[in-house]
């Protein structure tokens, strides 16, 4: 029997270079939203194994180094959003400001 693992998500992104993958809500019907951020450049996804981000790569590009790995976190979005377009648009916002 295997153990169900439980997502956990940070209220700011870790220090270092990371990069915004992809943005979807943190729970159906709600105005939360989570980004999942990697701290690799995602065109070198492609040579990287990791957990979820994987699946943002074609399968036959995916070519993965077993030495290398990426690291992935799942980070809340300041605020409620109504939608996508307008949850990216903070995002940005929130990363611009940080550095």
């Amino acid at each position: 029997m295997s153990a169900i693992m439980k997502t956990e998500f940070l209220d700011r992104p870790p220090a270092g270079d990371w990069f915004a993958l992809d943005v979807m809500r943190e729970a159906p019907r709600k105005r939360r939203w989570v980004v999942l951020m990697i701290d690799v450049h995602p065109d070198e996804l492609k040579h990287c194994r990791s957990k979820t981000a994987f699946l943002y790569v074609h399968p036959k590009d995916y070519r993965p180094d077993p030495g290398r790995t990426a690291q992935e976190a799942w980070v809340r979005i300041p605020g409620k959003h109504r939608d996508r377009d307008s949850a990216w648009e903070i995002l940005e916002y929130f990363l611009a400001t940080r550095h």
